[in-house]
């Protein structure tokens, strides 16, 4: 089972991951310049000024990680669109649902399997600061 995508869609599809994935890869290499810079930008620091610069580095490198993990869904999107799985769902074989796909090209699951996995592994409550 796969939905049926025309060559124009398949191409569109594509067009569009490929740019979010060189979107994420310059985020990427700009929050790792912000956080050599935040770390490394002043010779003299304070205990104040170094604190500071550690939860800035802190961040950016957390926000690298985020951006890590997108770019292996947009690979693993380029892949499913290549073999001709795209739009299928990873874990019941269903379609994913167009209007999920519109939004997020590259959702991997259905909206009733997605619910499922956020429900069995539910993201860890950060405390602010």
């Amino acid at each position: 089972m796969s939905i049926k995508l025309t060559p124009q869609k398949k191409q569109a599809v594509k067009a569009e991951i490929l740019s979010l994935l060189s979107s994420l890869r310059d985020e990427i290499g700009s929050e790792l310049v912000d956080a050599r810079t935040a770390h490394w930008g002043q010779s003299v620091h304070d205990h104040g000024e170094e604190a500071a610069a550690d939860l800035e580095t802190g961040i950016n490198l957390a926000h690298v990680s985020r951006h890590l993990k997108e770019v292996r869904e947009c690979q693993a999107a380029l892949s499913r669109l290549e073999n001709g799985t795209y739009g299928i769902c990873v874990d019941c074989g269903e379609e994913v649902e167009l209007n999920r796909l519109a939004a997020n090209p590259v959702s991997p699951r259905c909206l009733s399997c997605q619910a499922q996995l956020e429900s069995d592994y539910p993201v860890a409550k950060v405390s602010s600061l």
